[in-house]
């Protein structure tokens, strides 16, 4: 019975240090808002360009790191609940500010065009861990040995790519707030 107890007591702690952790880095790196000032691109390439394949690298990736490390069975299973996972995820900040700024635009790609939108950061990684590890940890949880280490391979593979679509979207895009 007490080994039960410790179980449940270590796994709550450690879901209250990553809620801590979350919290403190979305103080250290807030949002910056610069109000009455428009966006000018200095690239030619958008963020909408980056999508498709940040999105596709972003599955493959997670798709393989928690089917080698984690062995759920049939990749095509990890594969969708991935893919699912990843929609949920990866699209919502997108909706989100696409529907914020509606009545002032009319094309997602439009959006996209009118500021800073490499929303992939802190912010980010915050709703991929919220949303996207929850889904892929419930659907792949009784498929694997070690449930303790997919959530860590979870946690770990969408740290990795995230940075690493927050780096590709850095490097190809470029612009500043202009008056």
């Amino acid at each position: 019975m007490n080994t039960m107890m410790d179980k449940y007591n270590k796994r709550d702690v450690f879901l209250k240090e990553i809620c801590v952790i979350f919290s403190f880095l979305l103080c250290i790196f807030p949002q910056t808002v610069y109000a009455d000032s428009s966006w000018v691109w200095l690239t030619d390439m958008r963020p909408i360009f980056i999508l498709p394949v940040a999105a596709v690298l972003t599955i493959v990736i997670e798709t393989v790191v928690i089917w080698r490390g984690c062995k759920p069975g049939s990749i095509w299973k990890v594969m969708w609940v991935v893919l699912i996972a990843n929609s949920c995820s990866f699209l919502l900040p997108y909706v989100v500010l696409y529907y914020e700024s509606k009545a002032e635009i009319y094309s997602f790609s439009e959006m996209l065009d009118l500021g800073p939108n490499w929303i992939v950061g802190w912010l980010f990684l915050a709703l991929t861990i919220l949303f996207e590890m929850p889904i892929a940890y419930v659907l792949l949880k009784n498929q694997v040995e070690s449930v303790r280490k997919l959530l860590i391979t979870i946690i770990g593979v969408n740290v990795i790519t995230t940075a690493m679509v927050a780096v590709i979207e850095r490097m190809v895009t470029n612009g500043y707030w202009g008056a």
